[in-house]
């Protein structure tokens, strides 16, 4: 029996070494790819960019209108001040001046600078949420294409440049990635 148990064990040994042999020469076919670059230089990213581009200065445009029209109630607060100045008028007068002319006015500034207040934290919450949806939706469509591009490789892994360590140069697929995205682009 202890021949046997000797016997066994060297022919596990030997089939030990055979398996770790063959798994060693199965070559394991690992790429890179950089999303950040992909992601900047996808066509529906930059249309999208160029989109949030529009909104964000068409509220910047909005903001400089209500910004002018608050500046220019306020040149009418400082001319209803120089008025009240005026030594020839009574205190009764002065006070009269300023509860019916600046009072308003600056009833107006308030309002203008609480709107534009309202419109910036609204327009910056908005476009972050919308800018958030639309790269899920992207980097979604940039998986299944590095999926597409790993089976023409026959890739076994695929990972994110920026965690590895160090890769060679031809493993990295970041071109040949950007390359599937863009090829649905219009012309």
């Amino acid at each position: 029996i202890d021949k046997i148990t000797k016997n066994m064990k060297k022919v596990s040994i030997i089939l030990a070494g055979i398996f770790a042999a063959t798994m060693l020469h199965a070559a394991t076919n690992i790429y890179v790819v950089n999303m950040s670059e992909v992601y900047s230089n996808y066509y529906k990213a930059k249309e999208a960019a160029a989109q949030i581009k529009t909104s964000v200065d068409a509220t910047n445009a909005e903001l400089e209108k209500m910004n002018k029209e608050r500046q220019d109630l306020m040149k009418k607060i400082q001319d209803v001040q120089t008025k009240a100045q005026n030594p020839a008028l009574a205190e009764d007068a002065k006070r009269k001046i300023v509860e019916t002319e600046a009072q308003p006015l600056l009833v107006q500034i308030r309002q203008i600078e609480q709107n534009m207040e309202n419109m910036r934290r609204t327009t910056a919450q908005k476009l972050q949420e919308n800018a958030a949806g639309i790269r899920k939706v992207h980097m979604q469509e940039i998986s299944e294409i590095i999926k597409t591009v790993a089976k023409e490789k026959n890739a076994d892994f695929i990972v994110e440049k920026s965690v590895c360590y160090f890769s060679k140069p031809e493993v990295d697929i970041t071109q040949d990635v950007i390359k599937a995205v863009n090829a649905t682009a219009p012309a």
